[in-house]
């Protein structure tokens, strides 16, 4: 028995090492790039795991080798990231014909039902945090076909009672020109609604 799960345990934790990287790279987050929370998680996920490891091997003063333990760890590991990325995500609602940048503008409340000026709101402690958006435009999912999202703030005098800082993405169609108003002119056209922002 001891034998069958000195192989059949590190067999599972590269596989579920593999399914974790495989789900990360195509997780599409707000604030950092997928490629990026690999480099950061998977050391991460192979110290603790070597650590918990040989804690539990000690606690248990067991003769089995240090890298059956480790095995569990990334099992148990890989296995909530696993489930927590299937909670639900924020979705995007975008117009049907909607081409450009679309921006999240910081308020006091999340309001993902973009306008027909690619304008919507996110509260702070998701703009902080970020979050895995799930896009959709005319009735279809269109999460994949954004290549990247950015995080940024508008220029402002010390009079603006209101932040302008905001996340945002793009949407793509090299069939249509691309007019991307910028923030004065979308404050003087009410297609944003300062009410909404989040005060300094």
């Amino acid at each position: 028995m001891k034998r069958i799960l000195e192989i059949i345990l590190p067999i599972a934790a590269i596989f579920s090492l593999g399914i974790g990287i495989w789900q990360m790279l195509q997780t599409k987050t707000m604030i950092l790039p997928s490629w990026f929370l690999v480099a950061i998680s998977l050391p991460g996920t192979l110290l603790l795991s070597f650590a918990f490891g040989f804690i539990l091997k000690k606690l248990l003063n067991s003769k089995w080798q240090t890298s059956i333990f480790t095995s569990i760890f990334v099992i148990i590991f890989c296995s909530i990231f696993y489930i927590s990325e299937h909670k639900p995500v924020y979705i995007i609602i975008v117009p049907k014909n909607y081409v450009g940048e679309v921006r999240l503008f910081l308020s006091n409340k999340n309001d993902f039902s973009i306008n027909e000026y690619g304008i919507g709101y996110i509260d702070m402690r998701t703009f902080n945090d970020g979050f895995y958006p799930k896009i959709i435009q005319a009735g279809n999912d269109i999460t994949k076909q954004i290549k990247e999202y950015g995080k940024g703030a508008s220029a402002t005098t010390s009079e603006d009672a209101y932040s302008f800082n905001h996340l945002s993405f793009h949407i793509l169609d090299s069939g249509k020109k691309v007019d991307d108003k910028d923030i004065e002119e979308l404050i003087r056209i009410k297609a944003i609604d300062t009410a909404r922002l989040y005060k300094k």
